[in-house]
């Protein structure tokens, strides 16, 4: 397929790659400019604000984006003048990238205030279109008034950006959200885009063993939680059992506390590459997603790029009915979604999936290949 010429994709990491999309820009693309910016503190002292040039394919410049450490406790306060950061580093090399390369045919990104960002490059003549991949909404509540704020204030760059040349979301809540606010005309129609799986050459067979498998961002609204308040009961039915777990960030030692003192052996790996993420993720026999059921959560809205993740390898899930593809994944039986504070439910659902593992794999490969990257992201680029 020929390749479209140019693109600048701005994206927070860990992020740049979920559910393939960055692959599917390397693939389809001759020269990608991608900002990819920090976000959460990531427990480790690796910089993220980089600036990343590829051309054909291959990685041919590194440019680093000035950062400035903020304690956890002063990020949402400090909010502000990172975003003014960010938008500074990225009018100027946008307007390098220009002066280098020549015209840039596309901005695309998936957060509201970086689509902002893409309206003025537009406006001043820095690129041709914008595309704002919709993957969130942040609700306004909250028991810190101060992410209130914030989050009222990205509302504000949400309603703006829902205007971008080319706009898709992950999923029809998202849309119906922006309907019964008014920021969409009742009769407007969207695309949806979810986020994409990969194909792996992977054959059903039966585990004997539990093991669980998280990745993600740490923070407590992903209920990782839900291993070890339920450890002992855990431990009764599945003595050994044990839990790996991928990622970083805020509440890292949180986590890392409750591991030592838990029955369940626990091992950490931190930040991954995609390969490495595979090849520990492919040990494991069950994916856990367990958000957490609260209003202020935003995985309510999301399409979680953790289940694709595990559902592409053939790694059956355990979900809460938080996120609305729950639904899909128990109709399918490619995994089971649970009530997230009931103790009996998690039970049963580990009992349910072990004791006739190949048809969940199974089944959790099948569900997968609906949503096959390749696919479906070329409507987003107007790509044949």
């Amino acid at each position: 397929m020929r390749r479209a010429k140019s693109i600048i994709y701005v994206n927070y990491s860990p992020y740049e790659n979920s559910g393939k999309i960055l692959d599917f820009l390397l693939e389809n693309f001759e020269q990608i400019f991608l900002f990819s910016l920090g976000f959460y503190g990531l427990g480790n002292k690796k910089k993220y604000n980089r600036l990343l040039i590829f051309i054909n394919g291959k990685l041919i410049e590194k440019k680093p984006l000035g950062q400035i450490p903020i304690p956890q406790g002063l990020f949402f306060l400090l909010l502000p003048l990172r975003s003014l950061i960010i938008l500074i580093q990225i009018l100027v090399y946008s307007l390098w990238l220009k002066r280098k390369y020549g015209r840039i045919d596309y901005y695309f990104t998936v957060n509201a205030f970086t689509a902002w960002i893409g309206t003025i490059l537009k406006k001043i003549g820095l690129v041709n279109k914008t595309i704002f991949w919709v993957w969130d909404y942040y609700p306004p509540y909250h028991d810190n008034k101060i992410i209130v704020l914030m989050r009222q204030i990205y509302w504000y760059f949400d309603k703006v950006s829902s205007h971008s040349d080319y706009v898709a979301y992950v999923n029809q809540k998202l849309i119906d959200l922006r309907k019964d606010t008014g920021v969409l005309s009742r009769n407007a129609s969207f695309q949806i885009v979810p986020i994409g799986t990969e194909k792996f050459n992977i054959k059903p067979r039966v585990k004997k063993d539990v093991v669980f498998g998280f990745i993600g961002v740490l923070k407590r609204s992903h209920g990782l939680d839900i291993i070890f308040d339920n450890e002992k009961l855990i431990g009764k039915y599945l003595p050994n059992a044990r839990l790996e777990v991928i990622g970083s960030g805020p509440d890292e030692m949180h986590f890392r506390q409750r591991a030592k003192k838990s029955p369940i052996l626990t091992k950490f790996y931190g930040f991954l590459e995609d390969k490495k993420i595979n090849e520990v993720l492919k040990k494991c026999s069950i994916g856990i997603a367990a958000y957490v059921p609260d209003k202020s959560n935003v995985s309510y809205y999301g399409d979680p790029g953790k289940v694709k993740r595990y559902l592409s390898l053939g790694l059956p899930v355990i979900v809460t009915k938080v996120v609305g593809f729950s639904k899909e994944i128990d109709n399918s039986k490619a995994g089971v979604a649970i009530e997230y504070d009931n103790s009996e439910n998690l039970i049963d659902a580990i009992k349910k999936i072990m004791s006739d593992y190949p048809t969940y794999q199974k089944n959790a490969l099948s569900l997968s290949r609906k949503y096959y990257y390749k696919v479906i992201y070329k409507k987003m680029f107007a790509l044949k």
